[in-house]
């Protein structure tokens, strides 16, 4: 796979470049840029390494995304590593720069912003994410994908609140009305996203080594990382067969 072919830079860069230059301010914006590079870099060389399928790297004005075209099913495991190293690269790089060229505050500044703002816990930031991994360990998937988003809800009305009540610069509202929107469209998509966990499952073999045993049938209970037997009745059903009557598309036309 090559960089260049999944690496887009969005067309608002460009724009807040050129406003950057003109009104003084393109230092900073080379600031975040290269934070936002070399973080999203970190995700990216660590999907390499685990053979995730990726789609396309996206770097917008104060902000990036790395999207996958990968599994739900992938293991937590890989996944942790793939996230958590977006911020470790960025961690070191900041430390690599400040020992190279020496302490420079707006450097800093902006490094810890970026960081702190992205490790909050609101979809689809890092920090969601590796809340709804905690979640995976501890509850079914899609259990663990409603509260993610519910706890999204609520740090962003708190964040918000916050905002307000301080007076700060209207970019801060327009940021997190936009990732408002986010959760919400996400929610919007919990059981098209939970019915595509389940797919995959009645699809693909994954090589699960944890069993997981559930009372009746009920698929909402089906956890991450685990293969699942069905106690029903005193009698114990496969994963694959309980999902196969969910997806018998025949049986049902």
């Amino acid at each position: 796979m090559i960089i260049k072919n999944i690496f887009k830079i969005h067309y608002l860069f460009y724009l807040v470049a050129f406003i950057c230059i003109i009104t003084g301010f393109f230092k900073p914006f080379v600031f975040i840029s290269l934070l936002i590079i070399v973080h999203e870099l970190g995700h990216y060389i660590t999907a390499l390494y685990y053979k995730w399928k990726i789609d396309k790297i996206i770097i917008f004005p104060f902000g990036g995304v790395t999207l996958f075209n990968d599994h739900l099913n992938k293991p937590i495991k890989e996944e942790f590593m793939i996230l958590i190293m977006g911020p470790l690269f960025q961690v070191l790089f900041y430390f690599l720069v400040t020992f190279l060229f020496g302490y420079n505050t707006l450097f800093t500044k902006y490094h810890y912003a970026l960081l702190i703002f992205n490790l909050l816990p609101i979809f689809p930031l890092d920090g969601s994410k590796l809340i709804h991994l905690l979640f995976d360990k501890c509850f079914a998937f899609k259990k663990s994908h409603l509260l993610t988003m519910i706890l999204s809800l609520i740090v962003l009305f708190v964040s918000l609140v916050f905002i307000f009540l301080n007076q700060l610069n209207l970019v801060f509202v327009f940021l997190f009305l936009l990732l408002f929107i986010k959760v919400i469209n996400e929610i919007k998509l919990h059981n098209e996203i939970f019915n595509k966990f389940l797919m995959e499952r009645y699809l693909y073999n994954f090589n699960f080594k944890k069993t997981y045993i559930i009372n009746g049938c009920n698929v909402s209970k089906m956890h991450r990382d685990y293969k699942h037997l069905f106690l029903d009745k005193n009698k114990y059903h496969t994963e694959k067969s309980i999902l196969q009557k969910r997806f018998d598309f025949k049986r049902k036309l």
